[in-house]
């Protein structure tokens, strides 16, 4: 499906949009409004958006996708009350609202005769996304935030996605007409390349969210003139010392039920405060049971799925014997423990790992992870938090939690320690 010109049209139209595209695109930056005039209707959009979905008026697409355990209904309530006005309106303050303030006319006392310069805020320009598709809506956030930041967008869906941020993006030009040449969908596969190509050429930056690969095949394609603007694979995991609370695990293990795995601030896998084998086998049965009753309040995984993980599971077990580690299995969930101390992903929806990572080596064994760490999850004493997150902040991680909280958002919050609305705008400078 695409969308273009606030109408939607069948993929038999794409070669027909994007012969229009570029001059479409660039008479829409000719065209466009002030940033914080483009904001504002975006986010009065998304906030009269947040209402509906409230209401009940998209509940036929919504319901099913809860049932089929797509997403819970706690992470679609987040999602919305992210999208309402006043959290997008903290989240405009907070990224762009300081350079704004400081957009101020002066004067360069040292030209003859001196001369009055006035710095503006303005888009790049075009952003093409190239959004993943591990996390339902990430295309739609990803062309709201550049649309919030004045640019004009378009966006290539994930092969995986199920038509729901083009439906969301078409509610929102419904909603203000005037958002409509800021923003166009397009269902391209990345193997035609030549189409890709072509939409990279039209951009000022490329936005992609995805692995090592995904972000270095893009780079490669993309020309030297095109900023690259990446959202890269992450890894995030949990810590546990001996002082961890019995409910701190619980919330964990319901985290990892509830995400399977699949973001980048889903735990992959617990680390353990101690270099002693049986304690991490211990906390690795203690949160196998754990993770098994938690499970039983979600949706079972397709039969696809559960053959795949239980192909990795099996070959895993034929290989403990070189590797010494041990798989525990429960009803849809497992434990691996290993005793060494990489950082690794799992083999995810439901299937973590548990390692040892004393406390005194904490930066020397992630530091060499460096672009690759997100949150951290503590499951600790409250004395010890403080210490703990300062050693993972040193390391390189972005973000440190409770265990139970690692997938929680907040207005305003940062994209991997940046902020996203800042990389999307430049300054300049007019004399």
């Amino acid at each position: 499906m695409i969308l273009f010109d606030g109408k939607l049209y069948s993929d038999k139209e794409q070669d027909m949009i994007l012969d229009k595209l570029w001059e479409y695109s660039v008479g829409t930056v000719s065209d466009r409004k002030e940033v914080f005039q483009v904001a504002s209707m975006v986010i009065d959009a998304c906030g009269v958006l947040a209402g509906r979905i409230r209401s009940g008026e998209y509940d036929e697409i919504i319901l099913p996708l809860l049932a089929k355990g797509t997403f819970t209904k706690e992470q679609m309530e987040e999602a919305v009350s992210f999208f309402e006005r006043e959290n997008l309106s903290v989240k405009y303050e907070t990224e762009l609202g300081v350079c704004l303030k400081n957009m101020t006319e002066y004067v360069d006392e040292q030209s003859l005769p001196p001369v009055r310069i006035a710095r503006r805020l303005v888009p790049l320009g075009i952003l093409f996304h190239i959004a993943a598709g591990n996390a339902q809506g990430l295309p739609f956030y990803s062309v709201i935030e550049g649309m919030i930041a004045g640019n004009v967008n378009i966006l290539k869906l994930p092969s995986a996605d199920d038509g729901l941020s083009v439906l969301l993006l078409h509610e929102i030009v419904k909603i203000n007409p005037e958002l409509a040449p800021y923003v166009c969908v397009l269902d391209v596969p990345s193997t035609n390349l030549a189409v890709m190509k072509r939409l990279e050429q039209m951009a000022d930056a490329v936005v992609v969210w995805g692995s090592d690969e995904a972000v270095k095949s893009v780079r490669t394609m993309a020309d030297t003139k095109t900023q690259i603007i990446s959202w890269g694979h992450k890894l995030s995991f949990a810590y546990v010392t001996q002082d961890a609370a019995e409910e701190e695990l619980i919330l964990l293990a319901r985290h990892i039920c509830a995400t399977r795995q699949l973001l980048c601030n889903s735990c992959q896998g617990i680390f353990v405060d101690t270099e002693d084998e049986e304690t991490v086998l211990e906390v690795g049965k203690r949160f196998l049971k754990i993770l098994e009753s938690e499970n039983t309040g979600f949706a079972n995984e397709s039969i696809g799925v559960r053959g795949k993980v239980g192909i990795l599971l099996y070959n895993e077990e034929l290989e403990c014997i070189h590797t010494g580690k041990k798989v525990l299995r429960g009803d849809g969930v497992s434990v691996t423990v290993s005793m060494d101390s990489n950082l690794e992903l799992s083999f995810l929806f439901k299937n973590c790992w548990v390692k040892p990572l004393p406390r005194k080596n904490i930066v020397r064994a992630l530091k060499d992870k460096k672009g690759h760490l997100q949150t951290v999850g503590l499951a600790c004493g409250e004395k010890e938090r403080e210490e703990l997150a300062d050693l993972f902040i040193k390391a390189g991680a972005t973000h440190v939690t409770r265990a139970g909280r690692m997938s929680h958002s907040t207005a305003g919050a940062a994209h991997d320690g940046e902020y996203p609305l800042r990389r999307y705008t430049r300054i300049v400078e007019v004399e």
